[in-house]
């Protein structure tokens, strides 16, 4: 079961993460993106740091670590959001799903380049697998508008993930999740502040304000800001980043699939497709381990 555990929570949090998706629909009926952001944000630095407290599980952090965090921070969840958020009102969803699904192969490069991560050719083959997988659902939307504006946000958003995942790394050895999550999100609240107040300060204050909207926003606050990153945060340190975010591609299957179950989407066979493929990718990718645990049961079985 120890085994299986760092994939379970690579599950569980593009689930979480998958889900926010779905929900923002609801959320969007009543405020705009920077609005939904910043409550998240404060919800989850709300209930990290409370927790942290209750449980007298603050650790200590080295003022060279805080530093890393607020760069961390100012990767994800600011950049990427800023990028994605931005690009997605200049390019269509299909070219936008497929630029963000460059993501893991950018990861993967910057592993292996800065972090010295060994990607097997197995690897390598499972990734592009996977991402092609999100490229053909990405092709049954079949609308591949955009302008340079959009494509040059989205961009940002790819680089933004990808140094997010390489700078994490190494603080996941020496910080717990619910330490770096808490960070992360207190300097994420902090970017977003002014932006808040800019852009959407007075909307917020005059809005009539909607239960749902609230409710919905608090959920995707717990699973997305709070709960996902957490699981992820401890997924890196014990698959490492290219790995890990070769799980990533798990988003858009999720999605499409809760689109289909909650919200009555369509499920075409360009988008069966490439459910398919990623998932075979990604089975792929993760195959070395896979096979090294079946040899360890066959060798346990024999010992007995």
């Amino acid at each position: 079961m120890k085994f299986w555990l760092p994939y379970i929570k690579a599950i569980l949090a593009m689930l979480c993460w998958s889900v926010t998706f779905v929900w923002i629909k609801v959320a969007l009926k009543t405020y705009h993106p920077y609005e939904i952001t910043f409550l998240r944000l404060l919800m989850a630095v709300l209930l990290l740091f409370l927790v942290q407290w209750i449980g007298k599980k603050a650790e200590k952090v080295s003022k060279k670590d805080l530093q890393r965090l607020m760069l961390i921070s100012f990767c994800e969840p600011f950049l990427y959001f800023i990028g994605e958020a931005n690009g997605m009102q200049f390019v269509s969803p299909t070219l936008g799903s497929l630029v963000i699904s460059t993501i893991p192969i950018f990861a993967a490069l910057g592993a292996w380049f800065i972090l010295r991560e060994r990607v097997s050719p197995l690897l390598l083959l499972g990734l592009l697998i996977s991402c092609t997988g999100v490229a053909v659902m990405s092709l049954a939307g079949g609308d591949f508008s955009a302008n340079t504006k959009g494509i040059l946000f989205l961009t940002i958003a790819v680089f933004a993930g990808t140094f997010y995942a390489i700078l994490v790394r190494d603080l996941t050895h020496r910080y717990s999740a619910l330490t770096i999550v808490s960070w992360q999100s207190l300097f994420g609240l902090l970017y977003f502040l002014p932006l808040f107040l800019l852009r959407d300060g007075n909307h917020f204050l005059h809005v009539k304000h909607s239960a749902d909207g609230l409710i919905i926003i608090a959920a995707m606050s717990l699973f997305g800001s709070v709960g996902a990153f957490m699981l992820f945060t401890g997924v890196i340190r014990e698959l490492g980043v290219v790995k890990s975010n070769v799980f990533t591609n798990l988003i858009p299957v999720f999605t499409v699939v809760l689109a289909f179950l909650i919200l009555g989407d369509t499920l075409n066979t360009l988008a069966t497709l490439g459910l398919a493929l990623t998932l075979v990718g990604l089975v792929l990718s993760q195959y070395k381990d896979l096979r090294k645990l079946n040899r360890k049961k066959i060798i346990s079985t024999f010992r007995r």
